[in-house]
């Protein structure tokens, strides 16, 4: 199941179901540990004598982030219990609390009592072996712990009420489902401690008067030993839930006025997923310089592995929207992460966890980090995400003139990788060696990759002719030329008029795997390689529209012929980042006027009409149905949308002020 919200700090990271339930909780780093690991932690209600969990289908659920602010709403009606109830969720903005506000409203016409259950199933350390979970009669609280990782379960009604009954037991062990079970009649049977594979229960009473709503507060919060997070427990009860959701409310409204854009031309919808989207990314973003890729770990029930890792290409997309968008102050410790894991020979790797280690790989690799194939020296790597780097830390330099910092970054980060990026071709014809692609599928040299050095190149360039290195600046821009020509030479396609997808060498031969990709044309374009007008770029762009363009109802763009990722029947999946990179592209052509933009800005409501139910933006589509598929939410598909939307604006004010092209920066 996708998730609907994800709610964070930059150190503290919830993730909820469309029930509401909590499915993922990251702590002590962005991504890193998922310590539910897409259990569920369930909420239910017995009242006159029946038990209703709310993923029971009797429920009817709508959920969303209040506007303008990174705080939950969800609205949970049940006819036949004749009751609503309303949550709002939020982290804390200033430490590591979930916070959850349950209003509920009775629609009978007489007093009722009501009794509120939550369930908890922690994997600490992503494991459920050797976890501990007591109830603590001192603090009336229930601990779930292990080793260094300790959350503390607690609330409190309106009316100053605690924890009335609770259980905890063995989960999914020995045959038993869990102690949650134990709720279903309305009575818990104080079981006070587990260990192993363990799950808690517990319980709060409130008394409704008709037509009125009975209010309670419920939290966990998240410590590295015992004391500290009974701290943190004492904190809530003095500063008060209440006042903590807030804070926190606050926090983010305030944050997103700081760097308010002038969004009036845009539809209600399109502005709040501006909105929702600048709150996706920065809730992915750990503040040690970790950006992940989707905190969902529901891929985890299908495969191998889920999204929560730092791929640095990814990561540096989402560098150059938030300094598009005005926040370029959140993004500086990723370049110091970039800093820290970069290889002593100028590259980084195909992904890290947020601790700075390696992430798990499909790409072949010996101990020495490198492999050989058909006798050529290979890499492990994808050599666009050490270039995408230099792109975003010049994007980062124009929007912050940071200039201090990029002297401190010039020899460790910028020169080394400058230097790989040079050296690291082949000598007959100066393209790259190969790699692994942007899709992380195919060993060649693929369009984008070579796009991507390009715009690696010219960057790095641009830095020396920043600090007056100028032997730097002319060797990288010696370079990037002749990977240009080299491209142009190899990689167009004269069979299929256009720039296909990879190149391999094989006996001294360039052999063309003559697949059209949508990142070819981007990555053309993106990274300044060719003119708006080049007619390669047109044709290659008439491919693309031709052959990629979803045939069914839905629309949108696949990633590249014949994909087979999470493919629907005979049609490949339209992906959200590749069909608003199209719109960017016809922005940004020198021959769009405002009418062509305003068309364009009507055509973004395929975005919208495709949200998950909460809002939120998928990796990819059913070609058929349009529902959402893969990670949900995908980091990258919210930043291309932010930056499609400043695309725009910037588009809109340079038609309306031809004469004076500077008010743009005014954005």
């Amino acid at each position: 199941m996708a998730r609907a919200l994800t709610l964070g700090n930059g150190k503290f990271v919830v993730c909820l179901d469309s029930h509401g339930f909590v499915r993922d909780l990251y702590y002590p780093y962005v991504g890193l540990e998922n310590q539910v690991l897409g259990e569920k932690h369930r909420i239910g209600v017995w009242v006159d004598n029946q038990f209703s969990w709310l993923d029971d289908d009797t429920w009817d659920i709508t959920i969303g982030y209040k506007p303008e602010t990174m705080v939950g709403y969800l609205v949970c009606k049940n006819e036949s219990l004749a009751l609503t109830i309303v949550m709002e969720d939020a982290v804390y903005n200033e430490t590591t609390v979930f916070l959850r506000q349950v209003d509920i409203y009775n629609h009978a016409d007489h007093q009722r009592d009501f009794r509120v259950f939550f369930q908890q199933v922690f994997s600490i350390s992503e494991s459920k072996k050797r976890n501990t979970a007591f109830y603590d009669p001192t603090h009336n609280a229930v601990v779930h712990y292990k080793g260094r990782r300790v959350f503390i379960v607690n609330g409190r009604t309106a009316v100053g009420t605690a924890i009335d009954d609770y259980s905890v037991g063995a989960y999914a062990f020995e045959g038993k489902e869990g102690t949650y079970k134990d709720a279903e009649d309305g009575v818990l049977s104080k079981n006070a401690v587990e260990h192993g594979s363990v799950d808690s229960v517990i319980r709060f009473s409130l008394s409704c008067e008709p037509e009125k709503k009975a209010r309670l507060y419920y939290w966990i919060s998240a410590e590295e030993s015992l004391n500290a997070a009974y701290d943190l427990n004492e904190l809530v009860l003095r500063k008060t839930p209440a006042s903590m959701i807030h804070s926190t409310e606050s926090y983010w409204h305030a944050w997103l006025k700081t760097r308010r854009h002038d969004l009036a031309g845009l539809s209600k919808a399109q502005q709040r997923l501006f909105d929702t989207s600048l709150f996706i990314l920065r809730c992915h973003m750990d503040n040690r310089g970790s950006i992940i890729a989707s905190a969902d770990s529901a891929m985890m029930e299908y495969g191998k592995d889920d999204y929560s890792y730092m791929w640095p290409r990814d990561a540096a997309f989402i560098v150059m929207t938030m300094c598009k968008a005005g926040y370029a102050e959140t993004t500086k410790s990723f370049f110091t992460f970039c800093q820290n894991v970069l290889h002593e020979d100028g590259y980084l790797h195909h992904r890290y966890r947020s601790d700075e280690s390696l992430g798990s790989t499909w790409h072949a690799a010996t101990s020495q980090s490198e492999w050989l194939k058909d006798k050529i020296l290979q890499l492990p790597i994808q050599e666009d995400e050490s270039a995408s780097v230099l792109v975003a830390l010049w994007r980062y330099y124009e929007a912050s003139k940071d200039l201090e910092f990029i002297e401190d970054l010039y020899k460790p980060l910028i020169e080394k990788i400058a230097t790989f990026l040079v050296r690291f071709r082949d000598d007959e014809t100066s393209l790259p060696l190969p790699s692994y692609d942007l899709w992380e599928e195919k060993i060649g040299i693929s369009t984008y990759t070579c796009a991507a050095v390009y715009g690696g190149l010219q960057a790095a360039a641009k830095f020396s002719e920043l600090l007056d290195k100028r032997n730097h600046m002319r060797a990288y821009r010696k370079a990037a030329q002749e990977i240009k020509k080299a491209t142009i030479d190899h990689l167009y396609s004269k069979k299929q008029q256009a720039f296909v997808r990879l190149a391999r060498m094989k006996a001294g031969r360039v052999v063309l795997d003559e697949t059209i990709d949508s990142s070819s044309l981007f990555g053309l374009w993106y990274f300044g390689m060719l003119d708006a007008r080049d007619p390669l770029l047109h044709k290659t762009a008439e491919q693309v529209r031709k052959r990629l363009l979803n045939p069914a109802k839905v629309g949108g763009y696949i990633r590249y012929e014949r994909d087979n990722y999470f493919r629907s029947k005979d049609l490949s999946n339209p992906w959200f980042i590749t069909t608003l990179w199209e719109m960017q592209r016809a922005m940004l052509h020198p021959d769009t006027q405002i009418e062509d933009l305003d068309a364009l800005l009507v055509n973004m409501d395929w975005v919208i009409e495709h949200r998950y139910n909460s809002g939120i933006l998928a990796e990819q589509l059913d070609p058929y149905d349009g529902s959402s598929l893969s990670a949900t939410p995908l980091v990258w598909s919210h930043s291309v949308y932010i930056e499609t939307v400043l695309t725009y604006l910037e588009r809109r004010l340079e038609l309306q002020n031809p004469a004076d092209p500077s008010l743009i920066h005014e954005l």
